[in-house]
C-alpha cells in the first residue's frame, strides 16, 4: 500500500495511473500552453499552465509513491473543468475535443466514487457551454460521445476495482478453509495490542491444533484430511463473532484473535469450542479432537511474546494428553 496523504486505502494502481496521466498531460498540454500565449489567449494559457504545474507536482509525488487526494480532487480536476469550459468558449469545436480526455482522466486520478461525481459536475458545467456555442447537430453528437466515454470508463474502472479487491482478498485468505492466512497475522496482533493500550479492552488468543491429524492423512488419505480442515474452517468462521479474526497459521493449526475478552472468558470460549468440535461428524465412527492453548494479552507483551505464550499453552495441552485446554 502506498502512502496516501490524508486518504487511507488508496490502491497501488491508482498511484501508478495518476503518475502516467500526469506525465502524459505535461507532454500534451505544454505545447498548447505555449501556443495559447503566442496567440494572445492569455487567460486560457494561464489555466493550461496551472494544469501543467499541478501535473508536475503530482507526478513528482506519485513517483515517490505518495498519492495526494487534495491536489487531484481540489486542484487538477477543477482546473481541467475550467480549462475545458474556457477552451470550448474561446475555440468552439476545436476546444470541445479536450472534454473526452478530461472524463477519462478523472477515472485514473481519482478513486472510483469521487471520479463519477467529478464527471457529473464536469458535465453539468460543460454541456450548457456546448449547447450554447456549438451547432445543435454537433452539440448532440458531442453530448452522446461524452456520455458514452464517461460510461465506458466507469465500467472499465469498476471492473479494475473488483479485480483489485479479489486479488487483495486472495492474498490474505487461505484457499482451503477461507480463513485469514499468516500474511495478516502480525499487523492484526499489533493493531489489537495498540487498541487494548488505548482503550484498556482485554484481548485473548486461542490457538488450536487438530490431534493426530497426520494419522488421518496417512490412514484415510489427504482428500479426507482436506475435507476435515475445510469443515473446521467453516465451523470456526461461524463460531466466532464478526469482530473476531480467525487464521489458519499452519497445516492443522488455527488461531483466533478475540476482542474484548479476558483470559478467563477466553478459556470458557475455548472449552466450549473443544467440546463442540469433538461432537462434529467430520469422519464416520471417528471423532476429531483438538488441543487448545489460550493466552490473554498482558500490558507488557509484544505480539511475538503473546503468540509464544499461547503456543506454550497449546504445547501444555498436547503434552498432558491432548483434547484439552490450557491457559
Amino acid at each position: 500500500m502506498q502512502q496516501t496523504g490524508n486518504t487511507p486505502d488508496i490502491p497501488e494502481f491508482l498511484v501508478k495511473s495518476t503518475l502516467g496521466i500526469a506525465l502524459v498531460s505535461i507532454f500534451i498540454v505544454t505545447p498548447f500552453t505555449i501556443n495559447n500565449f503566442v496567440q494572445g489567449r492569455n487567460t486560457l494559457g494561464l489555466i493550461t499552465l496551472m494544469i501543467t504545474i499541478l501535473c508536475a507536482i503530482d507526478a513528482r509525488l506519485c513517483y515517490r509513491g505518495f498519492y495526494h487526494r487534495g491536489i487531484n480532487l481540489y486542484g487538477i480536476a477543477p482546473a481541467i473543468t475550467i480549462g475545458t469550459a474556457f477552451g470550448l468558449y474561446q475555440l468552439g469545436v476545436s476546444g470541445s475535443y479536450w472534454a473526452y480526455l478530461s472524463v477519462l482522466a478523472f477515472y485514473f486520478i481519482l478513486t472510483k466514487n469521487l471520479a463519477w461525481k467529478a464527471n457529473i459536475i464536469f458535465m453539468v458545467i460543460i454541456l450548457p457551454f456546448a449547447w450554447s456555442i456549438l451547432d445543435q447537430s454537433i452539440a448532440t453528437r458531442f453530448t452522446a460521445v461524452l456520455f458514452g466515454t464517461s460510461f465506458f470508463a466507469y465500467l472499465s474502472i469498476r471492473e479494475i476495482y473488483k479485480q483489485q479487491d479479489l486479488l487483495k482478498q486472495q492474498a490474505v485468505t487461505d484457499n482451503l478453509t477461507g480463513l485469514y492466512n499468516r500474511s495478516l497475522l502480525q499487523s492484526s496482533l499489533e493493531n489489537a495490542i495498540n487498541q487494548s493500550s488505548r482503550t484498556g479492552n482485554a484481548m485473548t488468543l486461542i490457538m488450536l491444533d487438530l490431534d493426530h491429524f497426520k494419522k488421518i492423512n496417512d490412514e484415510l488419505g489427504h482428500d479426507v484430511g482436506d475435507s476435515v480442515l475445510k469443515s473446521i474452517g467453516e465451523f470456526l468462521k461461524n463460531h466466532f463473532r464478526a469482530s473476531d479474526m480467525v487464521f489458519r497459521i499452519g497445516g492443522e493449526e488455527f488461531l483466533a484473535l478475540i476482542f474484548n475478552t479476558d483470559a478467563s472468558s477466553g478459556k470458557d470460549v475455548a472449552e466450549k469450542l473443544r467440546r463442540e468440535i469433538e461432537q462434529l461428524p467430520l469422519i464416520s465412527d471417528r471423532p476429531v479432537t483438538v488441543s487448545v492453548g489460550v493466552s490473554g494479552l498482558k500490558s507488557d507483551m509484544s505480539w511475538e511474546q503473546w503468540m509464544k505464550h499461547c503456543d506454550e499453552n497449546l504445547y501444555k495441552a498436547k503434552s498432558r494428553g491432548r483434547n484439552l485446554v490450557a491457559a
